[in-house]
Order: C-alpha cells, then structure tokens, then sequence
C-alpha cells in the first residue's frame, strides 16, 4: 500500500515538473516575441510609371517607408513621395506572418540574386530577412506570396510624414 502511494505521489511530483517545464517554455516563447525580426522590402524603379518604395522594419517595432515614386493603387496610393514612419505593435504577428510567406517559398534556399545585366529597364524586388537578401529582377522565382505579406503589414500601419528641416 505504500509503495503505490509513493508511486502516486511520484507520478503526480513527475506531472507538475512536466506542466511547470512546458509553461516555462510558452512563457519564454511569448517573451521572445515582444522583439520584431528586422525586415526590408524594396521595389527599384524602371524607365516606365513602376512604383518605387523603401519599407523597412526595425527590432523595436519601429517602421519606415520612403516613397521614391507615387504608388499607383490600393490604400497607400494616397501617400505622396516623400517619408513616413509607424509603429508596430505585434511582434508575434508580424514574425508569424512574415515567416509562413517566407517558408511558403522556400525564401532561405534561394539565390541572393536574379538578374540579367542586359535588360536594363525592369524594377527590381529587394528582400531582406532572417539574416537573408534576395535581389529578384529578371527571371527569378515567384514571390508573389512573400510581397503579399509584406504589403499587408504596409498597409495595416498608420503612416505619418517625417518631419524634415
């Protein structure tokens, strides 16, 4: 009869050490969040009317966006050329999302470049992250999926103009 109230108690000693272990673990995982991977994501310009942009996202959550040449459709079209700058406010989700589109196409077994030095007239797409650049002009993959989830994030923040002097 001891012997399996000892056995009990062990069980239940070995379960809480379990629970406590893995709500360590989440609690450190949520605390890891609260940091923003750091991301760029660029569109060059071309001899034509292509948009030309800068968006850039900082460890703290801080974002800017300059604007070389007018964005011609969706929400951010009502933003002139100059800079802006906003604030994000969920590490989680912007880490999250940006990371499913990364993994989506295989974004860290590409080639840092795609291009042809002979076509000189198309706009470039320069992404940054985890530590990874993708320079994607000519003949390169299809990211559609990656831009996707960095122009949601761009339009989902409230831009306000940086003051220059």
């Amino acid at each position: 009869m001891m012997r399996r109230i000892f056995l009990g108690n062990l069980l239940v000693l070995a379960a809480c050490a379990l629970l406590s272990s893995c709500a360590e673990q989440a609690s450190s995982v949520a605390s890891e969040a609260t940091e923003f991977l750091p991301a760029l994501y660029k569109k060059t310009m071309c001899f034509g009317p292509c948009p030309a942009f800068t968006f850039e996202v900082a460890e703290s959550g801080s974002a800017k966006l300059s604007i070389d040449r007018p964005i011609r459709s969706g929400p951010l079209s009502k933003l002139a050329p100059g800079a802006y700058h906003a604030q994000m406010t969920d590490a989680y989700a912007w880490n999250t999302s940006i990371a499913v589109a990364a993994e989506a196409v295989q974004y860290s077994n590409l080639d840092s470049l795609y291009d042809n030095s002979f076509i000189t007239d198309l706009p470039a797409t320069i992404t940054e992250w985890n530590g990874k650049s993708v320079t994607n002009r000519y003949n390169g993959p299809d990211l559609t999926t990656l831009y996707a989830a960095f122009d949601e994030a761009m339009v989902a923040l409230n831009w306000r103009p940086i003051e220059t002097k």
